[in-house]
């Protein structure tokens, strides 16, 4: 039953002499080795056939097929993958100041990443399901993007004995993306017994991973002069902090059900 873990799928058994209605409907094939992107968020067909080595590509947030009978051939994948977030840009390192007693520049803050998408969502209603192999569901959720590092202060420049200079300090890593949620599988097979359809049934729809936080930016020195003993000492600046990670996104929980 670790099929279950994470999981979101309902199943049920027709009683004797269900069907849809008899309207002249679609017919769609995939053929062996090619990938179908499905760029409508409902499709009423006649027969659906996924042959050989064929693929799926989910795009829309939510998909919804309803077909007559459909059939799946060996090592046929269905893709609804969440988009990963982007990942942050470093902040940019402070320059040089240019003569004596000057302190040194702030690096700049590290950019966010931002949030990974959900999973897709796909509900799939058929009269007839034909197998000859398991069927493979892939509705993770897209990953965080990572945060930007921070950028490096720059040294103070060349103290003397009447004048001292202080470093900069690093700019702030920028903060992780959260990890978006796994979809939603819902499936209805009406001609097949669940626990057969459970066993036919592979399916990933683990959150997004987190995105990490960016690294703080280093720090820059103070100035130093032609002798410690006249110079006069400026303060080393202070090392960027580190942006935190976001938060890992959720699967979805599973459900069984003998009905509709």
């Amino acid at each position: 039953m670790k099929i279950l873990n994470r999981l979101m799928l309902f199943f049920a058994v027709c009683l004797m002499g269900h069907s849809y209605s008899q309207d002249n409907l679609t017919f769609l094939k995939i053929d062996e080795d090619s990938t179908y992107v499905l760029d409508k968020d409902t499709l009423i067909l006649d027969e659906f056939v996924m042959q050989d080595n064929s693929e799926l590509i989910l795009t829309k947030n939510n998909h919804y097929i309803k077909v007559k009978t459909v059939r799946f051939g060996k090592n046929c994948r269905i893709t609804g993958v969440g988009d990963k977030g982007r990942n942050g840009y470093n902040g940019r390192s402070a320059h040089s100041p240019q003569g004596i007693c000057r302190n040194g520049f702030h690096g700049l803050d590290g950019d966010n990443g931002s949030n990974g998408s959900d999973g897709k969502n796909l509900m799939i209603i058929a009269n007839t399901g034909i197998f000859q192999d398991t069927l493979s569901v892939n509705l993770n959720g897209g990953d965080g993007g990572y945060g930007g590092n921070g950028g490096a202060g720059s040294s103070g420049s060349k103290n003397t004995a009447h004048c001292k200079s202080h470093g900069g300090n690093g700019g702030k890593g920028g903060r992780g993306g959260n990890g978006g949620n796994g979809g939603n599988l819902t499936i209805f097979i009406f001609s097949m017994e669940k626990m057969k359809l459970l066993s036919l049934i592979h399916l990933s729809n683990r959150g997004g991973y987190r995105g990490l936080g960016g690294e703080g930016g280093k720090r820059g020195y103070r100035g130093i002069g032609p002798s410690e003993s006249i110079s006069l000492n400026g303060i080393t600046g202070s090392p960027g902090k580190d942006g935190s990670n976001g938060i890992s996104g959720k699967p979805m929980f599973y459900s069984i059900s003998s009905e509709p």
